[in-house]
């Protein structure tokens, strides 16, 4: 394997760019939740609902400069092979992390958008329906976990910081 060590530095500096978009991005989607729990206007919902979906491109191109940054990294500071763990665990805590915060997410916005009577998947835009059903609507606010999304998030950010900086194992 070539000498990669060189742009280590470099790599890390667009390895921050991307956590930064991410958090950008993705940022717009934990207030859109976090607004949520109080919002039952369906058209404020909406507009809330098409913030957070505008913001997935720019989160997905910052988790994917994240996520292929980190990987280039653990090869140009020859992490993956020599005994340092926190690399590993790092990989394995983000991979998991997505795994349950995507469906969690997504499966909460999914029905109150159906409660508005939006298409769930984005990819057409039926007609605002006149009426929305009141009490469908806020059971379908009401059922989501905003908090534990934003405590996992968090908690998830914190720890893989704590890896990267002290490299603890």
């Amino acid at each position: 394997m070539p000498d990669l060590t060189w742009t280590h530095r470099y790599i890390t500096y667009v390895h921050v760019l991307g956590v930064f978009l991410f958090l950008i991005g993705h940022g717009v989607s934990v207030m859109v939740l976090l607004g949520m729990r109080r919002e039952r206007d369906p058209g404020t919902l909406r507009t809330l609902l098409n913030f957070s979906t505008r913001s997935m491109g720019i989160m997905g191109i910052g988790a994917a400069i994240w996520l292929f940054s980190g990987i280039y990294l653990g090869f140009s500071g020859n992490y993956w092979t020599t005994g340092h763990y926190w690399i590993w665990a790092s990989l394995a805590i983000a991979i998991l992390t997505i795994a349950l915060m995507t469906p969690m997410g997504r499966l909460y916005l999914n029905r109150v958008r159906v409660a508005l009577g939006q298409d769930p998947t984005g990819k057409t835009s039926p007609p605002v329906p006149a009426e929305v059903d009141a009490a469908a609507l806020d059971a379908a606010v009401r059922s989501g976990r905003p908090m534990t999304l934003a405590v996992i998030g968090f908690g998830t950010l914190a720890v893989l910081a704590w890896l990267m900086m002290f490299h603890p194992f």
